[in-house]
């Protein structure tokens, strides 16, 4: 049994699909929260010795020297890069002209063959590293970070939408 789709991409659905696809695993977001507490009291604690003051004292200064804005920049920084990189990288595929062309093709038992009118792209399940879903959207992730967006309105009917999730997760594995 093939199931076809046929779709187009918007801004707002790709954003949302290579967020969903980078999201870091939630053991990694706790390691990084942990590495910027750490580095932020060592930042505080590494003022606290110098001036030789009490901790409010030493709070006070860290505010009131701007100087320290860029520590506390480069922190946010480090904390939140994942949601930073995800942005461009959306940002720099949008502007690729392939992202405004409708997108078609077929999902069979063998994987997902995508089909437009200059050439035709077969993908099997198995080069297919991971999956990412969220309400309407499925994102399939190759080794090498290619995506593959599928939104439950690519599909005519809810019984294909619902085999495609089938076939998807019996055939690919990691994230959910």
């Amino acid at each position: 049994m093939n199931i076809n789709f046929q779709g187009e991409f918007d801004k707002s659905t790709l954003f949302k699909a290579v967020a969903l696809a980078k999201r870091p695993s939630r053991r990694s977001t706790l390691v990084r929260i942990g590495i910027t507490v750490f580095f932020i009291g060592l930042y505080i604690d590494f003022f606290l010795v110098i001036g030789g003051g009490s901790l409010s004292d030493t709070l006070q200064a860290l505010g009131s020297d701007s100087r320290h804005l860029i520590a506390v920049f480069l922190a946010a920084c480090f904390l939140f890069l994942p949601s930073i990189s995800s942005y461009f990288s959306a940002s720099n595929l949008w502007k690729q002209p392939e992202m405004h062309t409708p997108v078609s093709g077929t999902i069979s038992s063998t994987g997902v063959t995508f089909t437009s009118s200059s050439k035709r792209r077969e993908i099997p399940w198995e080069n297919f590293a991971k999956k990412r879903a969220e309400g309407d959207l499925i994102v399939l992730v190759t080794p090498r970070g290619k995506l593959s967006i599928f939104r439950r309105d690519f599909f005519k009917t809810d019984k294909d939408w619902e085999s495609f999730q089938q076939w998807v997760d019996s055939n690919v594995a990691g994230g959910a």
